[in-house]
């Protein structure tokens, strides 16, 4: 190869096109946009850089010279700074082509920011409570002075994890330990043999209502599936998404197809709360939820949504409700006279009627002078005070006196509280009532105070 004459401008490589500024070439936006090259590429394309240096060096160029004609042309598609293309020449002159390869860091997998100690507790901890967030993790070391504030980052912490398989995608992939915590839940395909062996429920946003008011209502629909017949005891519409609107469906459902042995639900909020806990227990009904990251065992009522919005929900776009009312109105309908005596594919063409008949064996049902209300009362235990009073959600409550110092269960509505009965010794002994401090201040006579004397 022939360098150019001393003071000439570098020569152009073929094909490389080039945009000279101020004396310096710079790759067009096309040769940036290259994709990296890969470790081969990379080392022919030193050696090439190396090469034409020692070429110039023979035509009696001076390094420095070479050097700087050889940062103008493109190497591998990419220019490079003379004091790169120097640090190659010295190692090839000093190891050959191998020394242009692109080496290993000598430090490869090594972590200098976690100690051995520090990587141990963090995967004891991880491996305990896996539910919670790395940086929960991470702070409760820095407490407890395992980890030093400023010596590591929160990468090096999710890479450490993901190397040992206990990053968030790797654990959400691993099967759950059986566990409370982890639920109760099947993780296989199942389906009870009986009607009311289990039922499944879920809440579902519904539709939006123009009231006539001009107002939108934005609804809630809660339902429960028999998991034998695929038949609904009982779906509504509702305006929230609360507690009490899933006991009012589920006190329905009790009402019209009788008792599930169990009711299986997802980890919301109100299906772990401990008046609907109360409530399964007081109706000998085991409530099973569904374990973390595995909805999906709830397939069978996610359908039904599914079927519910591609064909009840779709007719409400072209013959569309103004009312709550007449919302719940028309999805009943829906479900009674066309839902249940439609084939279902799942039930061999049987219908969920017919097959909830064919298997309602041993059903167990209330009877029809049933306390319904009673039933959903959540409870707790109080101990009566000496004034006769109990703090029931931070409300004074007044009891009958007689009960003083004694430990009373109070059974209530808590949506409502029209309904605040006191029980002791499994016997209802009456019903306690809002305490009135200034109406009892009432109740007492001049002469119940201490008052001066005024013949003094």
């Amino acid at each position: 190869m022939r360098a150019a004459p001393r003071g000439a401008r570098a020569e152009v490589l073929p094909h490389t096109p080039l945009v000279l500024v101020g004396g310096q070439a710079r790759l067009q936006a096309s040769a940036r946009m290259q994709q990296p090259p890969s470790p081969d590429a990379l080392a022919l394309a030193r050696h090439a850089a190396v090469s034409w240096v020692q070429e110039a060096i023979k035509e009696h160029f001076t390094l420095a010279r070479a050097l700087s004609l050889a940062s103008e042309r493109p190497w591998g598609g990419k220019i490079y700074a003379p004091a790169t293309i120097e640090r190659w020449h010295y190692q090839f002159a000093a190891d050959g082509f191998a020394a242009l390869q692109r080496q290993a860091r000598k430090d490869k997998g090594m972590r200098k920011v976690l100690s051995p100690e520090a990587g141990a507790a963090l995967l004891e901890l991880r491996r305990q409570h896996a539910q919670l967030k790395i940086k929960v993790l991470v702070r409760r070391l820095l407490d407890q002075g395992t980890l030093a504030a400023g010596t590591f980052s929160m990468p090096s912490i999710y890479r450490f994890l993901a190397e040992h398989g206990l990053d968030t995608q790797s654990i959400k992939r691993q099967p759950q330990p059986q566990s409370a915590l982890s639920g109760t839940g099947p993780t296989k395909t199942f389906e009870c043999a009986l009607a009311n062996e289990l039922w499944m429920t879920d809440m579902m946003f519904g539709p939006s209502l123009k009231l006539p008011t001009g107002q939108v209502l934005h609804t809630r629909l809660f339902a429960l599936l028999d998991d034998c017949s695929r038949l609904v005891p009982h779906a509504q519409y509702y305006e929230t998404e609360q507690l009490s609107g899933f006991l009012d469906c589920f006190r329905q459902a009790l009402a019209r197809r009788g008792f599930p042995e169990k009711l299986y639900t997802d980890r919301g909020k109100i299906f772990t709360s401990y008046h609907l806990q109360v409530i399964c227990a007081n109706l000998s009904v085991r409530l099973c939820h569904a374990k973390p990251y595995a909805a999906w065992s709830k397939g069978k009522i996610e359908r039904w949504f599914r079927t519910l919005q591609q064909d009840f929900q779709a007719r409400l776009v072209l013959d569309p409700v103004h009312d709550l009312t007449e919302l719940n109105q028309r999805l009943w309908r829906w479900i009674e006279t066309e839902y249940h005596l439609r084939p279902h594919t799942a039930l061999n063409g049987q219908s969920p009627a017919e097959r909830f008949l064919q298997r309602a064996v041993h059903l167990r049902t209330a009877d029809p002078q049933t306390d319904w209300e009673g039933l959903f009362l959540s409870r707790c235990q109080r101990r009566v005070r000496l004034d006769a009073t109990v703090s029931l959600e931070g409300v004074l409550w007044e009891v009958p006196v007689h009960l003083r110092g004694q430990v009373v269960e109070l059974r209530f509505d808590p949506f409502t509280w029209k309904r605040v009965e006191v029980w002791h010794q499994d016997q209802l002994v009456g019903s306690a009532r809002r305490c009135n401090k200034q109406l009892n201040s009432k109740t007492y006579t001049d002469t119940d105070y201490d008052r001066p004397d005024r013949s003094s």
